[in-house]
């Protein structure tokens, strides 16, 4: 169920934000390591590592899991700027976690609180989570507008001012047409195959 606090995001960022990751994928029951631990931006939908390979043209996220809470890597997450948002390195790696994290007692003497939990954050950083910045930031249009990273040329084309409605636009157009060409948008396994033409038939010398 998708919180209140961030309905004014863009329709990939709400599903990511919502979604419940980890789960056993339901299109690969039989399957070992069938967890869902992807998510598709432009099919705003968790895949499971069998649900691969995919559409080369969509975005797929990959989710980890580090004090058993959702992350992701900052370097995946390139639409949306990350800064500001407390980071933890995993394997070499700098991550965010996806939600807010368990909420901590507030305290008057803290010098530091997320700005949307007020949960304690060391000094430097703003948000907990990747949900605080934008449950933050979204009651700021123009705000949640900055950390959005979308194709400007995108959005004109689609003949829009606003790029977060623009590339949520754009994201159905590709999800409506690669259903109707395969019948879903993500997994190569359920796709046609094209049918080979018979060779046309010679004609007889004269």
């Amino acid at each position: 169920m998708q919180s209140p606090a961030v309905r004014g995001a863009p329709q990939w960022l709400r599903g990511l934000l919502s979604e419940e990751f980890f789960d056993a994928c339901g299109a690969h029951p039989g399957e070992r390591k069938n967890d869902k631990n992807h998510f598709c931006v432009d099919c705003v939908a968790a895949l499971c590592r069998h649900c691969l390979p995919h559409d080369a043209s969509h975005g797929v996220l990959q989710i980890w899991k580090y004090a058993s809470c959702f992350v992701v890597r900052v370097d995946d997450l390139k639409l949306f700027d990350c800064s500001g948002v407390q980071s933890h390195t995993v394997s070499d790696h700098e991550v965010v976690f996806l939600n807010e994290r368990t909420a901590r007692k507030r305290s008057a003497s803290v010098e530091n609180p997320c700005a949307a939990c007020a949960r304690p954050l060391p000094s430097g950083h703003d948000y907990c989570s990747l949900f605080c910045k934008v449950k933050h930031l979204v009651e700021s249009d123009q705000g949640l507008r900055r950390a959005l990273r979308v194709n400007r040329r995108s959005a004109a084309a689609a003949g829009g001012d606003d790029p977060a409605v623009a590339e949520a636009s754009q994201s159905g157009k590709r999800r409506a047409s690669s259903s109707s060409e395969s019948g879903r948008s993500c997994g190569g396994s359920l796709r046609k195959r094209s049918r080979k033409q018979p060779a046309p038939a010679r004609s007889p010398s004269c």
